[in-house]
């Protein structure tokens, strides 16, 4: 079977040259010139021609790869045509060109069934995007900067088209062997990028330790800049694939990199303090457990007189009595004496899976009672100056065991595994869990001392592991990545869940979901009663706008416009309109300008300002901020002066603002805050409007820093954000929101696409393939994140689910039959 059966040769190329024209024409408009992203993306597009040219099915690792992190909106402005967008119209162009040469054997092939649910999904995708679209508004300034626009059905829309058009190169290109080589190694890339960004996030503004604030990270997703959960849905989609790199590691070096990045990963997913994420990788960990639980046809035997099941019983039991010991010692040791905990535990884990030489084992208790007393005794404490944490008693003498038992236990020569070595180890082991009680003591005082020695006993009777028959585990590759994996989970989840901020996310639960479902109750409320929005839906894309008209509390939501001054043709503006409700703090609309500014140096802000309304009031400051939450914010002083008299109320009036940049700017290069210029309006109770142009700040030297700030370009190198009233712009669910934008049609072949691929996942998975595991648990995850927002109207989201649908969707192509030889005239 050649690929031209699902693509034909003479289509693909005409396709391909709409798209290389498509990518030219968007090149030629997008906003390079403002800041380092646009010289990146610049260098990338070239490069990323280049390696397609060379290999082409590297667009399965480049484009899972660069879909989370390769959003440059808030430097461009650009969030309708993003930059993935244009590198997917070089895909096409070139995937689609080599399609259209000389006929190949397909990697894959889909269903019957399959097909005709990728079809029921096309119909009902493009009737939501007609009944968004149309009648189609004219093309203005707003048409494609403006959530309300009805161009929004087509920026919700393209997700679904992206993996239509991408769906023939990975019939070309996706078999079993190339996705291992390519996709799952994308994946773990863009995973990657995403952790070191949230890391990133978090040490430049609330602090790596700093689990009180609520400050929570958004990563390199720009569309969160009216909130919603895409980080999380990310790392739904993107965990499982972590572990199936730890599970496959055939190296020590590759068990530590899947180690580090699972370490990463973890920190960011916990980090984000959500709660739907914490569901989601709980019900990933239960799908993985219940397939682990399976017996599958033609399984192993059970060892006769001892059932596995008993087996799996005991190690669940061990790790339950872990858990509880950690969180008894963190509630009173805090961090110190969890990690101590952690390391004996560990060592234990290590040292029972080696054969023990319990003759020496008085002795070598004996001589480790006494080193440790002497070293405890002898150890000095200077007087009048404080001394370095690792350099106190407990700290130091527990590092100095741990590094001795470390030796003893690195794989070596032929007598690593002697009994003098093995009998040192078990001294070292004996002063860690000595000095694991007296860190306790040192830092909570008596108090520690219980769930100190409960962890100490639970320690020695996990060393009792190697007298089992058999034993309860093995030092092997499997057994050690996963203790890694549950240490890892441990350490990271018992301090964020004991955080401040944590716990008043989960104390508030109950009450965030009533307000949950009273948006949920007023989106139903606000989609048209006829047949036809019921059936096909309201439209793509089309709830913003349907919120601001017809919202039941008759709320205003604050909004930014572009227009031209109709007493001036050519000089255009900015219109802010302040929100005509008070709901607190968070319901201003911040329009955005990303600024190098220097440290302690006197700027100059000038603006033209034109008000109408009751009172408006406009926000000017500079502050440290990433996409939500400024912080350490400079505000310039701006009083707006009544018109002059005899002027009209709307007229233009001038402002020099001359303020002192302060803090902003400090930091080394890595750890510097960004800084960004802020304007909102606000008023009273009733909206009011005011127009800003010819934005201009200058440096002492007379160099200009802001961007297109007579807004002659509309948004270019604009962007917005509100902080923390989020619900005009998203439904909240994913269930309804494709039910309202698409109708009981969309919803139900969706759901009937996602059917059909989570049972083919599941029937591999039961045969024995992690990798149809891992896709299933990430689709799980995804989805469960998807019960308390509407992840679907981010594109770029929408899209990496889509492809990974059509992924477990594919079936290996059946192998061309032997050309059939023909017999020579005799």
């Amino acid at each position: 079977m050649a690929v031209q059966a699902a693509m034909p040769g003479a289509a693909a190329r005409p396709l391909a040259l709409l798209a290389g024209a498509a990518c030219v024409l968007a090149l030629r408009h997008y906003p390079l010139g403002h800041g380092w992203p646009g010289l990146l993306f610049a260098i990338l597009l070239p490069a990323y021609f280049l390696l397609l040219c060379w290999r082409p099915a590297c667009w399965l690792f480049c484009v899972p790869a660069l879909l989370p992190v390769l959003d440059l909106a808030p430097w461009t402005g650009w969030f309708f045509l993003e930059e993935i967008d244009v590198l997917l119209m070089l895909t096409v162009a070139c995937g689609y060109w080599r399609l259209g040469g000389p006929g190949q054997p397909a990697a894959a092939r889909l269903s019957p069934a399959a097909r005709l649910c990728l079809l029921l999904c096309s119909l009902a995708w493009l009737a939501a995007l007609l009944r968004g679209l149309l009648p189609r508004a004219p093309l203005d300034l707003n048409a494609w900067d403006n959530y309300l626009s009805p161009y929004n059905s087509l920026r919700l829309g393209k997700a679904w088209a992206w993996s239509m058009l991408l769906l023939p190169l990975l019939l070309r290109d996706a078999s079993p062997h190339a996705l291992r080589r390519y996709a799952l190694p994308g994946m773990l890339a863009g995973l990657a990028m995403v952790s070191l960004f949230a890391l990133w996030e978090r040490a430049v503004f609330p602090g790596l330790l700093n689990l009180s604030s609520d400050y929570r990270i958004t990563a390199p997703f720009s569309a969160m800049h009216t909130g919603g959960a895409a980080l999380d849905g990310y790392l739904a989609l993107s965990l499982p694939f972590a572990a199936l790199w730890l599970a496959r590691a055939r190296s020590r070096w590759q068990a530590a990199l899947a180690l580090l990045l699972l370490a990463l990963a973890l920190h960011a997913a916990f980090t984000t303090f959500s709660r739907g994420l914490y569901a989601a990788l709980a019900a990933a960990m239960l799908l993985a457990l219940w397939q682990a639980l399976r017996t599958p046809p033609g399984a192993a035997r059970r060892p006769p007189g001892r059932p596995p099941v008993r087996g799996v019983l005991l190690k669940l039991l061990l790790a339950g009595l872990g858990t509880a010991l950690l969180v008894y010692m963190f509630s009173l040791a805090g961090y110190r004496g969890l990690l101590a905990a952690a390391v004996l535990l560990a060592a234990s884990f290590v040292l029972a899976a080696r054969p023990l030489p319990w003759r020496l084992a008085p002795a070598s208790l004996l001589c480790a009672l006494c080193l440790q007393g002497l070293l405890a005794a002898w150890w000095p404490e200077p007087a009048g100056q404080p001394t370095a944490g690792w350099l106190k008693g407990p700290y130091f003498l527990f590092l100095l065991a741990a590094v001795l038992l470390t030796g003893t236990l690195w794989p070596g020569g032929a007598g690593g595994k002697g009994p003098a070595r093995l009998g040192l180890a078990m001294m070292a082991w004996t002063m860690l869990a000595c000095n694991l009680a007296w860190i306790g003591w040192h830092w909570a005082g008596a108090a520690a001392l219980p769930p100190a020695g409960l962890v100490v006993l639970l320690a020695m009777l996990m060393l009792g592991n190697g007298r089992l028959h058999p034993p309860l585990w093995r030092l092997d590759r499997a057994s050690l990545s996963i203790a890694g994996a549950a240490g890892i989970l441990l350490l990271l989840a018992i301090p964020v869940s004991a955080s401040y901020y944590a716990t008043e996310r989960f104390a508030t639960t109950a009450f965030d979901m009533q307000g949950r479902l009273r948006h949920w109750r007023q989106v139903l409320a606000m989609q048209p009663p006829d047949w036809g929005d019921r059936l096909f839906g309201m439209g793509s894309g089309s709830f913003p706008a349907t919120y601001y008209w017809h919202n039941p509390g008759r709320e205003v939501p604050a909004s930014i416009a572009y227009a031209e001054d109709r007493g001036a043709p050519g000089n255009y503006y900015v219109r802010l309109a302040s929100p005509g409700y008070s709901a607190g703090y968070g319901e201003l609309l911040r329009l955005l300008q990303r600024l190098r500014v220097q440290p302690a140096t006197r700027y100059t802000l000038a603006l033209d300002v034109r008000r109408s309304g009751p009172m408006p009031v406009l926000q000017v400051r500079l502050c440290q901020r990433q996409l939500l939450y400024a912080q350490n914010c400079v505000k310039i002083p701006l009083r707006l002066r009544p018109p002059p008299p005899g002027n009209a109320p709307a007229a233009w009036q001038h402002y020099d603002l001359p303020f002192d940049s302060a803090w902003l700017g400090t930091g080394a290069w890595l750890l510097r805050p960004p800084v960004q210029l802020e304007l909102a309006a606000s008023g009273t109770a009733a909206s009011s409007v005011l127009d800003v142009d010819n934005l201009s700040l200058r440096a002492p030297g007379g160099e200009e820093l802001i961007a297109n700030g007579h807004f002659t370009q509309a948004n270019n190198y604009w962007f917005f954000s509100s902080d923390h009233h989020h619900l005009p712009w998203h439904i909240k669910s994913m269930a309804l929101h494709v039910l309202v934008e698409t109708g009981w049609c969309g919803a139900l072949s969706l759901l009937a696409l996602l059917a059909v691929a989570g049972l083919r996942l599941l029937r591999r998975a039961g045969r024995g393939d992690p990798g149809a595991l891992a896709c299933a648990a990430a689709l799980l995850g995804f989805l469960v994140v998807g019960l308390f927002d509407s992840l679907l109207d981010v594109p770029r989201l929408a899209l990496l689910c889509y492809l990974m649908l059509l992924c477990a969707l594919l079936q290996p192509a059946p192998s061309p039959p032997p050309p059939h030889l023909e017999s020579a005239p005799p």
